[in-house]
């Protein structure tokens, strides 16, 4: 999406160059005299390259309203943070621990949900009620769920699905339990807390529903295939669940909102191992820092609105998505050169 800025700017240049009188372009005729290229080629070229930017910044823009408007089912609805309950997965650590900081601070109620306490900067907190339950325990979980739905304070409108682990190696140094472990933390636990918690948000047809996924959705990288696997599995899972709650369940307030983050630095993996990794080093990835994640993240909980959000919403992360749309040789190239050689 183009800022309007940009847009003001590219539409001031068009008119500069093309209606402005000519005595108020003479000033910058005179001091283009001087470049060996002539004033009106620049001129030329200027406008055209104005055009452009005004051009493709409007068609980005009427796209993303029309994107975010089918993405809510074009109806509005209302949120009042101060009876929402916000249920976070992996809520002791990592991103989980970040969103929970920064929501509980904006004095909105957090259900935590995770198998480690919570750090005392959480646990303190009157707004923040633990559970602690092994979500790869489905019995468990099941039991955990109806103790939060009867709770005082209720059962949750925002969850913000987020616990998950990483199998670092190649495949067939991965033992298929971690391998059935890490599907049932990332991806079944999910489908799981859906089927807890997602009944009471169709009925009052009001909530929010958050996956916290990867690029990795999208870029399989070798050495973590299990992982990869998981997260391309959660994103076609949201998708489904956004047509479901459309024209099953003809709940259309229900937002639902797919986060791609880059690295973070978390205590999934060990951070020293992987950043001693040449594939890794060698290549400078940026570690995105784990509070300007959840900033992002935050922002789009509060905006009300469902979608997909990119942590960080950069073009190299939107080139990533429409990877699998380019050739195949090209494909295969960036999933070379994105390999972890980690055994």
């Amino acid at each position: 999406m183009a800022r309007i800025s940009t847009l003001i700017l590219s539409a001031a240049t068009l008119a500069y160059l093309n209606l402005a009188p000519p005595q108020f372009r003479e000033p910058l005729v005179e001091l283009l005299s001087k470049s060996p290229v002539a004033a009106k080629t620049i001129f030329k070229l200027a406008s055209i390259y104005a055009g452009f930017k005004l051009c493709t910044g409007l068609i980005s823009n009427i796209n993303s309203y029309f994107s975010h408007k089918k993405e809510n089912n074009w109806v509005e609805d209302k949120y009042d943070w101060e009876k929402e309950v916000v249920l976070i997965t992996g809520a002791s650590s990592g991103l989980g621990e970040q969103i929970a900081i920064q929501l509980v601070e904006k004095g909105i109620t957090i259900v935590a949900l995770d198998v480690n306490p919570l750090p005392e900067t959480l646990a303190k907190r009157a707004t923040v009620h633990f559970y602690k339950c092994d979500i790869s325990d489905f019995s468990a979980l099941s039991a955990t769920a109806t103790e939060i739905r009867t709770a005082a304070h209720g059962p949750p409108t925002v969850i913000i699905l987020n616990a998950g682990i990483v199998n670092l190696g190649p495949i067939l140094r991965t033992p298929i339990a971690r391998s059935q472990k890490l599907i049932n933390i990332n991806l079944t636990a999910n489908i799981a807390l859906i089927h807890e918690f997602l009944p009471s948000l169709i009925e009052k047809n009001h909530g929010h529903v958050m996956f916290i996924a990867s690029m990795c959705s999208y870029l399989s990288l070798s050495g973590m295939a299990d992982y990869c696997a998981s997260k391309a599995g959660l994103l076609a899972f949201y998708e489904t669940l956004r047509v479901e709650l459309r024209h099953v369940y003809k709940a259309p307030k229900v937002r639902t909102s797919i986060v791609h983050p880059t690295w973070m630095r978390t205590n999934i993996i060990e951070f020293d191992k992987v950043e001693k990794d040449p594939s890794i080093s060698q290549r400078k990835r940026i570690f995105w820092p784990l509070d300007k994640s959840a900033r992002i993240v935050v922002r789009a909980v509060l905006s009300g609105y469902g979608g997909r959000v990119l942590v960080p919403d950069a073009p190299v992360m939107r080139a990533i998505i429409g990877l699998r749309m380019a050739p195949k040789w090209f494909q295969e190239f960036v999933r070379d050169a994105t390999r972890i050689s980690i055994a």
